[in-house]
């Protein structure tokens, strides 16, 4: 159990920086603004939200069952507070910017600002878990 809960954390964890990468690019396509992109835009934007959402809570468990939810331990609590910030960008910069381009308009640069900052939590957030097993 403890294997397939590591081993999960960690997939989860790819794919998500993975879909991060994939909306920065996506967001500085000149083409963005045409109805299939969007869709696409709006696709990876909201898996990658749901995929780390799951990732937190197999994360939770990995911190439970093979850590024995060591409270001390840093760098969890610092990944685990740095999806605030995730969940704050996607809902002040990334997702209004995708309805008003599903509605038929223009994107602005919150759209490619708010995309990059999540990417950067992600990396953060990465660096955190890899720092973890330097220790």
């Amino acid at each position: 159990m403890e294997v397939g809960l590591i081993h999960g954390h960690k997939g989860l964890a790819y794919l998500i920086f993975v879909l991060a990468l994939v909306n920065v690019v996506l967001s500085l396509m000149p083409n963005k603004n045409t109805p299939k992109m969007v869709k696409i835009i709006k696709m990876t934007h909201m898996l990658m939200l749901n995929l780390g959402r799951t990732t937190l809570l197999v994360g939770l468990g990995v911190w439970v069952v093979v850590h024995s939810a060591n409270f001390a331990s840093w760098w969890a609590w610092s990944a685990l507070l740095l999806w605030g910030p995730m969940e704050v960008v996607a809902k002040r910069l990334v997702k209004p910017e995708v309805k008003y381009m599903v509605d038929g308009g223009q994107a602005s640069n919150k759209l490619t600002i708010g995309v990059v900052v999540e990417l950067v939590i992600i990396a953060v957030i990465f660096a955190l878990m890899s720092a973890k097993g330097l220790r």
